[in-house]
């Protein structure tokens, strides 16, 4: 059991990876931000499109991953609501409207990510049980693609003026939703493929509300080129990821 979470925590603890390397680097540029987030939603997208709710219905049936991907979508609405009429006060200063506004998104992918990790640390949990080979193959699927979430989260909350501390703790944060999701799965047994359908299809939602309203729209808006470069890019590399499970 202590393997398994190592693994686990390992696994999570790449998010904090990506915020590393973009801290190394330095603020990006408009250019390199339109590429890092066109990379982030390439990858974000396609976790949700070939990963997130093809597994939701395989662990449980398609009503619920329905019904947890709209969960997902209100979730995500109700805490955009939150951050836009309750913490944030518009100015009208352009400058401070735009850290507003990274912030927010960079806010937005941090929930995000946290949800979709739980149910992710119930899958390699699951996969432990099942077989040690597959928790490894699941563990290391999932920190392969937890590098860029955590490029994505810390270049956005760096841009919005969050102190570097914080920039690299809550990618970092995020992760460890992981391993309490295998903690868990490892205590609920034979009951965990319905709880990581209803986990999976939430996450499937509010990652899939962030790619196409902030995400995808904004890297297209700082940069239309390099955009879709990051896109087909963070496509192509989770397509040899989910090769690699295969």
């Amino acid at each position: 059991m202590v393997q398994v979470l190592w693994m686990s925590l390992l696994s999570g603890l790449a998010t904090g990876v990506g915020a590393l390397i973009v801290l190394w680097f330095g603020e990006p540029t408009r250019k390199v931000l339109g590429f890092y987030l066109g990379f982030a939603s390439g990858i974000m997208g396609i976790v949700v499109l070939a990963d997130l709710l093809p597994s939701a219905i395989t662990y449980g049936d398609l009503v619920f991953t329905l019904i947890g991907f709209i969960i997902g979508i209100l979730l995500m609405f109700f805490f955009d609501w939150i951050l836009s009429k309750v913490l944030f006060k518009h100015q009208k200063h352009t400058v401070k409207r735009q850290n507003e506004l990274y912030r927010q998104m960079g806010y937005f992918m941090t929930l995000a990510i946290a949800i979709h990790n739980l149910p992710e640390g119930l899958a390699i949990g699951a996969g432990f049980e099942t077989q040690m080979k597959l928790g490894i193959r699941v563990a290391l699927v999932i920190a392969l693609h937890n590098i860029p979430e955590g490029l994505g989260i810390a270049s956005t909350l760096l841009l919005g003026g969050i102190p570097s501390f914080y920039v690299v703790l809550l990618p970092f944060a995020t992760g460890l939703f992981i391993p309490l999701g295998t903690f868990i799965a490892l205590g609920l047994g034979k009951i965990v493929p319905f709880w990581i359908s209803i986990g999976l299809s939430v996450a499937s939602g509010a990652m899939g509300y962030i790619v196409v309203k902030d995400i995808g729209p904004e890297s297209i808006k700082l940069h239309p080129l390099l955009s879709k470069i990051g896109m087909g890019l963070g496509i192509f590399i989770m397509y040899i990821v989910y090769r690699l499970h295969h």
